[in-house]
């Protein structure tokens, strides 16, 4: 298998640029000893990943004795929401963070070997998210390269986890690794010892389903250990702490939560008989736009349920949507009679304070008919359920 590795690892070296930088490495030699180490990494993570053990089935180990494909679910073990990021992951560090310099094994394409090192910047942080329950982060891991060699590459190391009762021990493995992956939301996405760091490099710290893994909440102090896997000198540690954020280190934990898909859904607001409908749209050809629309049920004076619809485009990453409003009056069940233009209503805007939670204000037109509900004012709704596929938090 590491011969097969170094095959690879040669292809995309001869490919490389050749008019190239001397690395930052360190001469190490050849560690006979530890193609095998880092074979068995390897098998032990890719166990891991095909157990599948704390998810419902079908999984794909079964795919072969399967026809139906599986239906879109909810990964109970993730980290974090997957409302808090999408691919790619961000490059520049927010918040505070945990770094260290350290010497990781490099790939040498002179010597077609691992016999050297080069020295990284590891930096640790979080991202804040929803936080409708608890203060909630995803903790992102980014690898600096200090060289712009292309003829020697640093290698990803094998990592282990301190949290609680599970510490570095091999008495602990496979219970202290974590899953990391340069991807987010995803479930079968892992990054093996050795991939080479091509260039500097973000990954997210996530959970494995599996019952031989612990389930990490990095939102809590926890350890990491980098080995790699040379007989000896080949340790290096960082710390972080719990997560406890203030409106100065961490703003967007206090902050409305950008408006995406994942607070499409119902809301509502107890004891009221209202209710809201809302859907985050994407326009097509048009990835920085996204859609808001609501109807609204609301009540006429006299009893009778009222629509008011709304609808206004969005940039992507936005907090706030305000829309105007209009009310229908005509048709019939079924939609045998005529329906009349819609009539403005007013205005209304939607923030989230989280995944769980709406704000709404409004203020209506002068003029509008008596048998039209009017007014202004801020309403508080709550999230009727979450989306399949599509949790919020």
């Amino acid at each position: 298998m590491f011969a097969h590795t170094r095959i690879l690892f040669g292809a995309v070296l001869a490919f490389a640029a050749c008019a190239a930088t001397a690395a930052t490495a360190a001469q190490v030699g050849v560690d006979a000893s530890r193609a095998p180490r880092v074979t068995a990494e390897q098998i032990s993570h890719r166990k891991l990943l095909m157990e599948r053990g704390a998810m419902t089935r079908p999984k794909s180990a079964d795919s072969v004795a399967s026809a139906t494909p599986a239906l879109p679910r909810i990964n109970t073990l993730a980290v974090y929401p997957p409302s808090c990021m999408a691919d790619p992951l961000p490059d520049q560090v927010s918040g505070p963070s945990y770094s260290r310099n350290v010497s990781l094994a490099a790939y040498n394409g002179n010597s077609g070997q691992v016999d050297s090192t080069e020295i990284v910047t590891i930096t640790i942080w979080r991202v804040a998210c929803s936080s409708s329950e608890f203060f909630n982060s995803a903790t992102l891991m980014r690898i600096h390269r200090n060289s712009n060699s292309q003829t020697t590459y640093p290698l990803f190391p094998a990592i282990r986890v301190s949290q609680g009762s599970v510490s570095f021990n091999d008495s602990d493995y496979p219970e202290n690794i974590a899953r990391v992956t340069i991807e987010p939301n995803t479930i079968l996405s892992d990054t093996l010892v050795d991939t080479p760091i091509l260039n500097d490099m973000t990954f997210v710290l996530e959970n494995y389903d599996s019952t031989q893994t612990s389930v990490f909440d990095f939102n809590l102090p926890f350890s990491l250990r980098f080995d790699n896997l040379f007989a000896s000198n080949n340790l290096f540690y960082i710390d972080v702490p719990l997560y406890d954020p203030n409106s100065g280190t961490y703003p967007d934990a206090f902050r409305d939560i950008p408006i995406s898909g994942h607070l499409s859904t119902s809301w509502f607001t107890p004891n009221s008989g209202e209710g809201i409908v809302m859907q985050v749209y994407e326009r097509l050809n048009q990835p920085n736009t996204l859609v808001v629309a609501f109807t609204w049920s609301a009540y006429a004076p006299n009893g009778y349920p009222v629509f008011l619809v709304g609808q206004v485009d969005i940039p992507r990453g936005a907090r706030t949507a305000t829309a105007p409003l209009y009310y229908t009056t005509g048709g019939s069940l079924g939609g045998s009679g005529p329906i009349d233009p819609a009539h403005p209503w007013g205005t209304t805007t939607v923030s989230f304070p989280d995944c769980n939670h709406m704000t709404l204000s409004y203020a209506s037109n002068p003029g509008i008919p008596s048998y039209i509900p009017q007014g202004s004012g801020s309403r508080n709704w709550i999230r009727l359920g979450r989306l399949n596929g599509l949790n919020c938090e």
